[in-house]
């Protein structure tokens, strides 16, 4: 991939805070015409920048009422072990993030759910019954500090 120009990094940093955009005040802001702002998402989107487009929507008001971020230890750290494990807790809707990390534990998941008691059905019939798990570790999200989709750059 190229290098970006200033024109295309600004309109990502727009798109990124607001998706649903005017395209008027794209041209304004960027200082392109209309056709540009058009062929400069298009070229975005098909060289991957733009990945998707999403609505973000409020847990709380859809009755998920608790976040959890687990930490998940396996039994063998093995390649064939990680992709196993990683190929099954990618079909868990309650999991929102997963990631792989190195250091304390093998895994970080964002769970939501609706209350304790979908969490604990969560954990005792879905989660733990993946082979190699040997440690899960859970905290509640009391609130959230902050928030983002938007990159720094």
């Amino acid at each position: 991939m190229e290098q970006l120009t200033k024109q295309e990094l600004a309109l990502l940093r727009i798109l990124q805070k607001e998706a649903r955009f005017d395209v008027e005040d794209l041209k304004s802001r960027l200082n392109m015409s209309r056709t540009s702002v058009y062929d400069k998402i298009k070229k975005l989107e098909n060289e991957g920048y733009i990945q998707n487009y999403v609505a973000l929507i409020d847990r709380e008001k859809v009755g998920l009422g608790i976040m959890v971020i687990v930490t998940v230890s396996l039994t063998s750290q093995r390649a064939e072990t990680v992709e196993a494990f990683s190929e099954e807790v990618s079909k868990l809707d309650e999991v929102v993030e997963a990631y792989v990390t190195g250091g304390l534990f093998d895994y970080v998941l964002k769970v939501i759910v609706k209350d304790l008691s979908a969490y604990n059905t969560f954990i005792a019939k879905k989660l733990s019954v993946i082979p190699s798990v040997s440690n899960i570790k859970s905290s509640f999200v009391v609130s959230c500090i902050k928030q983002s989709t938007s990159l720094p750059f």
